[in-house]
């Protein structure tokens, strides 16, 4: 009884905690619409939102699912801000500011109801020692990252760049504490499928268009070549973006869910595919090519899949690739004014920057401060930048505990996936595949890109996220179903 009356507690806090909440938002919308004159483009957009996260709270009664929601979306649409941005840091590839966004102020709601919610609750240790167990690899690493701050040369750098991980590292552990049903699983796979279709429809306007487009701050890029961004950034945050997500949303097909999903997941996939060829962007192309090979030789290979399937998958694509054949040709083989040959010299200097600093690096975020000072007589004249390679990058920045931390979180993402699958669950084991392969695929990419922006960094993370929110949720279920037969 006592137990009830705790639970019955925390729950209408929590539900009063919703509508305080909601009120304050109300009163900072309302005044916000007022001066929406006065402010700068980018807040003119933040308001926008507030006032349609507001309407969106009203129409569904759930807060916590509105947060994620704009959350999500947050991903390819980038409502966010650079506070104290430093042009002459960030031209070279250095993160440039305090990053401000949708996500920002979602995560600090939502972590104020989460422990409004679990504050009268006592979970079973075993839950609670398995939760920190789960979170240790990137914990780890980002603990590396703080460490590097000691050893920094520029102190403020490095301090943008961990007041973004240290975002995206609670976003991760939110989903990891709260999403164990398999309902928020599909609640949070649909919203990323439904980012990739209205990204994926807005490339294909861009592309009919020619050039980038600005409406009140928020920018839909377009760069030489007629290779799209989006509103994601850049066309190879664009195409790490996708290619990271093609895979899961193909996976809808084999799932045991709603045919409105899967239609929603074969929709995802074909604009996506369509997008992801608009941003030329070859590392993209390189970790989908290799992403699906897996998910489909494995699916075949269980007998999930028909070989009449991968077939007509090849076609399509190759119908596609018809469509763009010439650009493709041109950007794959022809002549990339030395972009990938540039890359080698930044790799040498990298490499010399590993040896000089092994045990701390330089500091998060400092690479491209202090490259200069390892720059040889053959590396003078170099084209310099952030090192197109994120290992190295990581290692440069942080040292080699950090890089093992970062492997280590990276092999246990691919690893929980993987015996999620195993499971044989016909909703989420196909999930679990899909997300083993699109990991091992980005894992690939990033031999090749900084992957340093936070549309990349959150969509990665939610990933890993889900990956072991999945196999935690399997474990649950099965444990609870061993106790029930026990008894």
């Amino acid at each position: 009884m006592h137990m009830r009356s705790l639970n019955m507690s925390s729950k209408f806090r929590g539900s009063v905690l919703q509508w305080i909440i909601l009120s304050l938002l109300s009163m900072v919308a309302g005044v916000g619409a007022i001066k929406t004159a006065e402010l700068p483009p980018q807040w003119i957009v933040l308001v926008s939102l507030a006032l349609l996260f507001l309407f969106v709270v009203i129409l569904y009664g759930n807060i916590r699912k509105s947060l994620l929601t704009l959350i999500l979306f947050d991903i390819p649409f980038q409502f966010d801000i650079n506070i104290g941005y430093r042009d002459e840091v960030a031209e070279f590839g250095a993160l440039g500011g305090w990053n401000l966004s949708i996500t920002s102020i979602a995560l600090l709601a939502l972590y104020t109801l989460w422990f409004l919610e679990t504050s009268g609750n006592r979970d079973n240790d075993s839950r609670v020692n398995n939760f920190y167990y789960s979170i240790r690899p990137l914990t780890v690493y980002i603990g590396f990252c703080l460490l590097s701050i000691v050893v920094a040369r520029d102190t403020e750098l490095s301090l943008f760049k961990n007041f973004m991980l240290l975002q995206q590292f609670l976003l991760f552990v939110y989903i990891i504490g709260t999403v164990k049903s398999r309902e928020d699983i599909k609640f949070i796979l649909g919203l990323l499928f439904i980012g990739v279709v209205l990204e994926g429809t807005i490339f294909i306007l861009l592309y009919k268009i020619g050039h980038t487009i600005e409406i009140a701050g928020l920018s839909a890029r377009v760069d030489k070549g007629l290779r799209i961004g989006g509103t994601v950034g850049g066309p190879n945050t664009a195409g790490s973006y996708f290619a990271l997500l093609l895979v899961p949303a193909l996976s809808m097909i084999l799932a045991n869910v709603r045919n409105s999903f899967k239609w929603l997941g074969i929709v995802s996939f074909c604009l996506g595919t369509v997008a992801l060829i608009l941003t030329f962007s070859r590392g993209g192309f390189l970790a989908f090519t290799l992403s699906i090979t897996i998910f489909i030789f494995v699916s075949w290979y269980r007998g999930w899949l028909p070989l009449l399937v991968p077939i007509v998958l090849v076609i399509v694509t190759i119908l596609v690739a018809l469509c763009f054949h010439q650009v493709l040709i041109d950007r794959i083989f022809g002549d990339d004014d030395g972009a990938a040959l540039s890359r080698i010299p930044l790799i040498k200097l990298a490499l010399q920057i590993i040896v000089a600093n092994p045990l701390l690096g330089v500091g998060v975020n400092n690479f491209t401060i202090i490259m200069k000072d390892y720059i040889t007589g053959d590396l003078r004249g170099m084209w310099l930048y952030a090192v197109h390679n994120k290992y190295l990058l990581v290692w440069a920045e942080i040292g080699t505990g950090g890089l093992v931390a970062f492997l280590w979180f990276l092999g246990s993402s691919i690893r929980n996936s993987w015996k999620s699958w195993q499971t044989q669950d016909p909703l989420l084991a196909p999930v679990g595949l899909a997300l083993s392969c699109a990991i091992v695929g980005h894992m690939v990419h990033m031999n090749f890109d900084t992957f340093q922006k936070r549309p990349t960094i959150q969509v990665f993370w939610i990933c890993c996220a889900l990956s072991l929110a999945i196999f935690n949720s399997l474990k649950s279920e099965r444990s609870e179903l061993k106790g029930r037969v026990q008894a």
